[in-house]
């Protein structure tokens, strides 16, 4: 085997935004590189892409600690060997006792009382043990070396420390676990967190359920007296196994697109194609095409605005109406007869974001592969950049902060008891007209999931890109209250035709953190899988190349 020679190789490029080496035993691509060659590891070690992939999430949740972790939640897109798919939905949900007058707007952003029961734990490991190989502590391994042993401070990171140290006094568990607030690490430091090893070496002995009824749940719920937050014992023995749900699913272009139903961001990506179907043809020019992406991703979430869609009113027949072409047909002809496009949505704020305009929040997303068919597309996330800004003091990991994302006013996913968070994470499958796999994806940054995602499948199926030079490409994102990103790499025509569609365009520096980071793998008509990972952040491709 060719294993470290290769996965090294495969790394560097990536990291330069370019497209990974041809994977012949597996791929696995995620947002650090750490992180993907712990995926590798582990396919090497025989276990198939749903192994790999959780072993790449545990990694993230060690060298990713401003994106996701063991406080926060999981969501995964699964195709197995035979072609069946399937989503493994691992939304978290509110404390039992939680009440809108226990929690005022501040406290639903940051502290204790902003986060929901984690589900990334139950959810990795459930996955692991319907569906993998290996034995949880082998696919554990990896992330307890990177713990104990540490990683490497990247630039990126050092830049993400330095936005949120404020919120991490002198002396807090938050500045102990970082130190100086994170701004003491500088690039290249070795950064080793022996509390979250300990802790996932306890899971590895224990089982994930020592995080909801062990010692470690013990842990949390003494945590959460102490210090004021809702979490109690009876909230994580109740945290129920992730739902097993039928992937959203339509035709593009001659192929087929699954995504994941609510409360995730499925519908946002899949009606936005439809639209682009619709709006656009055939090819055009690069800036109508920017405008018309712009477009049908503004206008499908709009119509999430006047159409909030609970997972707990999914049929069969709604699921197909919240995708179809009859829908997207009414939402195209709005759009045509609109005159402000670039106004603000019917129905005020954003529903995903609680006590904000719903264009923050921050996540992680990895994809891998084998040589017999499986694809995982896999989203994970606390919510903002360092969740609830607390970590907890002897576990090590960071509590999520989905409340923030939960309204205060009428509405579905309203904020009280058992409220589920609305997210916009959206791990996507695109499969050919004979049903094997074209492109797995999924991205990070709340509302710009939807809009990078589309555009890379757009890019990919419609422009003829490679997956490399389709993740590079400059992004432009519409928001609700009216305006557009844009990278100024998208060129001085395609910023005019945006700012002639929109009220104001305000551009942003090239391959910016704040568009968007895919992570993805395509497939050639060969079936050879090449990964490629979004040059805005820190990601990576690596492969595990059996011998011939």
């Amino acid at each position: 085997m060719m294993l470290n020679e290769s996965m090294m190789s495969v790394d560097q490029r990536a990291r330069e935004g370019g497209a990974g080496a041809v994977g012949i035993g597996g791929t696995v691509v995620a947002a650090f590189p750490d992180a993907a060659e712990a995926g590798a590891r582990v396919l090497a070690l025989g276990g198939n892409a749903i192994d790999a992939a959780c072993a790449a999430a545990w990694a993230l949740s060690v060298c990713e600690p401003g994106e996701s972790g063991l406080g926060g939640q999981t969501t995964m897109l699964i195709r197995h060997g035979d072609g069946s798919a399937v989503v493994l939905d691992g939304h978290s949900h509110a404390p039992s006792s939680l009440t809108r007058a226990k929690v005022n707007r501040r406290q639903q952003s940051r502290g204790l009382r902003a986060t929901t029961v984690p589900s990334t734990p139950l959810v990795l490991g459930e996955a692991q043990r319907r569906y993998g190989r290996l034995a949880l502590r082998e696919v554990l391994a990896p992330a307890i070396g990177i713990a104990s042993e540490g990683y490497r401070i990247t630039r990126l990171q050092r830049r993400i420390f330095a936005w949120t140290a404020r919120h991490f006094r002198p002396g807090s568990p938050e500045a102990r676990h970082f130190p100086g607030g994170g701004v003491a690490l500088r690039v290249g430091d070795v950064f080793r967190q022996p509390a979250l090893a300990a802790a996932l070496e306890r899971i590895g002995r224990e089982g994930v359920r020592d995080f909801y009824e062990g010692g470690i749940a013990d842990e949390i719920v003494r945590d959460m007296r102490e210090r004021g937050g809702l979490i109690r014992a009876r909230d994580l023995r109740g945290m129920s196994l992730p739902v097993d749900r039928v992937p959203l699913r339509i035709e593009y272009r001659g192929n087929t697109v699954l995504s994941i139903p609510p409360p995730g961001g499925g519908v946002q990506v899949l009606l936005a194609l439809r639209l682009l179907e619709i709006v656009m043809p055939g090819v055009v020019e690069l800036p109508a095409w920017y405008s018309a992406l712009a477009r049908v991703t503004l206008a499908s979430f709009r119509e999430r605005e006047r159409w909030a869609d609970h997972p707990g009113d999914m049929g069969a027949s709604l699921s197909e109406w919240l995708v179809s072409r009859g829908r997207a047909e009414r939402i195209a002809r709005d759009m045509g007869e609109s005159r402000d496009i670039g106004g603000p949505g019917s129905m005020g704020g954003a529903c995903d974001s609680g006590s904000g305009g719903g264009e923050s929040g921050n996540t992680t997303h990895l994809c891998a592969a084998d040589d017999e068919g499986r694809v995982v597309s896999l989203t994970q996330s606390i919510q903002s950049v360092f969740g609830a800004k607390v970590v907890h003091p002897t576990l090590g990991f960071v509590y999520n902060n989905y409340l923030s994302t939960c309204p205060r006013r009428a509405h579905p996913y309203r904020l009280g008891s058992g409220c589920l968070p609305q997210s916009n994470a959206a791990p996507t499958l695109v499969l050919r007209a004979s049903g094997e796999p074209l492109l797995a994806l999924g991205s990070a940054g709340s509302r710009r999931i939807a809009s990078s995602v589309v555009q890379v499948v757009s890019a990919v199926v419609d422009r003829g890109l490679s997956v490399g030079a389709a993740l590079g490409m400059a992004r432009a994102h519409a928001l609700l209250g009216g305006g557009v990103w844009a990278e100024e790499s998208a060129g001085s025509e395609v910023l005019d035709a945006l700012r002639a569609g929109f009220r104001k365009v305000r551009p942003r520096p090239p391959k910016s953190y704040k568009m968007g980071a895919v992570q993805a793998i395509y497939w050639d008509q060969a079936g050879r899988r090449v990964g490629a990972a979004d040059p805005r952040r820190d990601g990576a491709s690596a492969a595990f190349v059996r011998d011939s």
